[in-house]
């Protein structure tokens, strides 16, 4: 974790990176996981825990880990998600899904939640 935060650009980066592949995946026609619906969940889940982790990284850096860093990181990415959704609205075959976006929040809580936890370890070493 201190490598990501050390190195903000490399996260920041990562952070785009992520951005670009939720942005093509949301655009191809009939969507991911070929219609099993358990590799979708665990796609959204996981694209958006990493979305988050890297944000939080990029936003937060080298400084102490604040509130309002969460509370950015959190909207940023509900954002993100929400757009994701009304993107694939215009997608021939997808359409938008509410379980989409509580799988995408899922993601960004347990990301903040691995990241809360793990910084609070670190400083009681």
């Amino acid at each position: 974790m201190v490598f990501w935060e050390k190195n903000r650009a490399v996260s920041l980066i990562f952070t785009i990176l992520f951005v670009i592949e939720i942005y093509h995946f949301s655009s191809i026609t009939g969507g991911v996981g070929g219609g099993n619906v358990w590799v979708a969940r665990s796609y959204h889940f996981i694209v958006f825990f990493l979305f988050s982790f890297f944000s939080m990284a990029t936003i937060k850096g080298k400084t102490k880990l604040k509130r309002k860093y969460i509370l950015i990181v959190l909207t940023l990415s509900i954002i993100q998600a929400i757009l994701d959704e009304t993107h694939q609205i215009f997608v021939p075959f997808r359409d938008a899904s509410i379980q989409d976006v509580l799988t995408d929040t899922l993601g960004i809580f347990s990301s903040i939640i691995f990241y809360v936890c793990t910084q609070s370890k670190k400083t009681k070493l």
